[in-house]
């Protein structure tokens, strides 16, 4: 199962989960019903809750996995067609025409750094009335280093030597779930602090290479299953 498979595998027992549960709780409730008991209604409610939030976190995350390993089929699957982004990038998300989209911007201003570190922080999801729209926002931080002039994939900005650069701020996001699966329909990234500096990745040259994050598919977490066999 490759990895973008398993996310949205993942994603839909979240989704199968709270089907289960609502199921359960209609059974509980008709059997309450019929005998005059009190219902597990809220009990429920609060339980599809706390699924959609997860199954929403998961979203987030994969958006960080998929941009830090340019992987362009797992960016573009957390996306309603018709999603909207200000981010860098004013216009649509993901289109399925070949034409101008965040999802190429994105990935082709990445392709500029050697490696890139995205990482989330707070995470605030409300769930509106319905269940089926949710407004989050997401605190971020990343970490670019920066491809020296003379690399065949360096950046117009770049320099004579490689720069570390970082930056801070919160995604803003609406999301609608669909079908039972929750994608992102509006995003806009707001900016906190930024900062460029001379790389300092002391020790790293010299680590293993097995030990370095690669910015692409040739990193670990795509060959794990290969690569842990079951002990004997």
């Amino acid at each position: 199962m490759s990895d973008l498979e398993s996310e949205i595998s993942r994603r839909k027992v979240l989704v199968g989960a709270g089907v289960a549960g609502a199921t359960l709780g209609a059974a509980t409730m008709t059997a309450n019903a019929a005998t005059g008991g009190d219902t597990n209604a809220p009990l429920m409610h609060e339980l599809q809750i706390l699924l959609d939030k997860q199954a929403i976190t998961e979203v987030m995350m994969t958006y960080c996995r998929a941009v830090d390993h340019l992987n362009e089929d797992a960016v573009r699957a957390i996306f309603h067609p018709e999603s909207q982004h200000r981010h860098g990038f004013s216009g649509p998300s993901s289109t399925t025409d070949g034409s101008e989209d965040f999802v190429g911007y994105a990935l082709g201003f990445l392709r500029a750094f050697t490696r890139t570190h995205h990482q989330l922080g707070n995470i605030f999801i409300e769930i509106e009335d319905g269940g089926d729209v949710a407004f989050t926002e997401a605190y971020f931080t990343a970490f670019h280093r920066r491809r020296a002039l003379g690399d065949p994939l360096a950046g117009e900005d770049a320099t004579e030597t490689e720069m570390d650069y970082f930056v801070a701020g919160r995604y803003l996001d609406r999301l609608e779930k669909r079908d039972g699966v929750w994608k992102i329909t509006h995003r806009t990234g707001l900016t906190d602090w930024a900062r460029l500096e001379e790389p300092t990745g002391e020790g790293l040259d010299e680590a293993p290479s097995w030990m370095a994050g690669q910015h692409g598919p040739e990193d670990l977490v795509y060959h794990r299953r290969e690569e842990y066999q079951p002990i004997k």
